[in-house]
């Protein structure tokens, strides 16, 4: 704690009893659907982008008004200063997000961890016949996402570093994903309950 903290701490200490120790809070902010100019009502001195969906998930924000010049949003990016309102812009990324923390008489930070790197091209998982598990070609990455095709009729079970067993690993139903950490995509493994069913993975280098 700074020595200006300390001494304005019963002044800080009354801003919290004030408002009830409301003083920050956590949203998910989705970017599949694009937003221009976006306001969010809120005041604060502090904004952290703790997580995202993928090193390509960004967005825009003006703060106070939205004639001010673009900010960018991206994992990691923090930013103090005192702003009643923001005006949020994305262009639209199917699948991606960003937590965005907002704070006032509050900061936060949590050590990035290692770069996740940069999307490659989709892989496409798939087998023609039912209850059979596939392994993903091997492909060296950080992270990786999985995806059911949303044309599936029925459950994908996955698993990792070993084969895949219908009702007993990962159900994934048309359209659903999961995000995460995996050193190669031959750790991926699907059983499809209908032939010729796809899962897509995004993985990261």
């Amino acid at each position: 704690m700074s020595d200006r903290d300390i001494k304005n701490w019963d002044e800080r200490l009354k801003d919290q009893v004030d408002r009830r120790y409301d003083n920050y809070i956590r949203r998910r902010f989705y970017l599949a659907t694009a937003h221009d100019l976006e306001l969010w009502a809120i005041s604060g001195e502090f904004i952290y982008i703790e997580e995202a969906s993928s090193s390509s998930a960004r967005a825009q924000v003006r703060l106070n008004l939205n004639t001010n010049d673009d900010l960018d949003l991206s994992a990691g990016v923090k930013i103090e200063t005192i702003f009643t309102q923001l005006f949020i812009t994305n262009e639209a990324q199917p699948d991606e997000w960003l937590d965005i923390i907002i704070g006032l008489n509050f900061k936060y930070h949590k050590p990035p961890g290692p770069d996740p790197g940069e999307a490659q091209a989709i892989l496409p998982l798939t087998h023609a016949n039912p209850n059979t598990n596939v392994a993903a070609a091997s492909n060296v990455c950080n992270r990786a996402l999985i995806k059911a095709d949303v044309n599936n009729t029925q459950t994908a079970w996955i698993d990792f570093g070993i084969a895949a067993v219908q009702n007993a690993c990962m159900p994934l139903d048309a359209g659903d994903w999961i995000r995460i950490a995996i050193s190669n995509t031959d750790r991926i493994n699907a059983n499809f309950e209908v032939g010729g069913e796809y899962v897509f993975i995004e993985y990261e280098v």
